[in-house]
């Protein structure tokens, strides 16, 4: 039984201490051995799927913290309930920047009313909170628009400038169907918890397009 593969002596031998003894039992023994290698196979190709689909779970909720709002081209209460958001909104001036400042950038500066790989920016609500002494933008919502016939997916970036210095950018992938708008959400956080301003500072946006990531 030397040359028996090993699984099959092993059960052999188990069986001969048996009931099983007066019987042949390498009919019994090779089917045994079968449907435990069938059994193993399947949990191996179920443990494969469960992994795959942790792994598709996880990378889907981390996309999901970019927020982006589709409007239009699409169906449910999310499409009508949304606000629009057309021209500049902000309690305290902000101008338009021509400097990109961002390396990873693949397109030139826009500002509203430019169309960048088939997003025209459409408005812009930039909201102000209490940063030590003085205020200062933490949220900015670009409204954009896709004026074209076809699908646009792209990485929107927007970049934040203080007496023309760039600060801070951040993208946000995202897909817009034709004739369809997307209100692309920016916060930074960090303006309140470390930035040193003083109180005549100015304040710098544009927005630019990035690698998909």
């Amino acid at each position: 039984m030397s040359d028996i593969d090993p699984l099959i002596k092993r059960e052999m031998q188990w069986m001969a201490l048996g009931v099983f003894e007066n019987r042949d039992l390498a009919p019994m023994v090779i089917a045994k051995v079968r449907r435990q290698r069938i059994r193993r196979s399947i949990l191996s190709v179920l443990g494969v799927f469960v992994i795959a689909t942790a792994s598709i779970g996880i990378y889907e909720g981390l996309m999901r913290q970019s927020p982006v709002s589709v409007l239009g081209g699409v169906t449910g209460d999310n499409a009508s309930n949304q606000p629009e958001i057309f021209g500049l909104t902000s309690d305290y001036p902000v101008t338009w920047e021509q400097s990109v400042g961002d390396v990873a950038a693949i397109s030139s500066a826009g500002g509203l009313g430019d169309t960048l790989g088939g997003l025209t920016a459409v408005g812009l609500k930039v909201s102000w909170e209490r940063c030590e002494k003085v205020q200062c933008p933490v949220t900015w919502v670009l409204s954009v628009e896709n004026k074209t016939n076809d699908v646009v997916s792209t990485s929107p970036s927007l970049g934040i400038f203080n007496n023309h210095t760039p600060l801070v950018s951040d993208s946000r992938p995202t897909t817009v169907l034709p004739g369809g708008r997307a209100l692309l959400v920016y916060t930074f956080p960090e303006f309140k918890e470390s930035l040193k301003i003083s109180p005549n500072v100015t304040w710098q946006w544009n927005w630019y397009l990035a690698q998909l990531r």
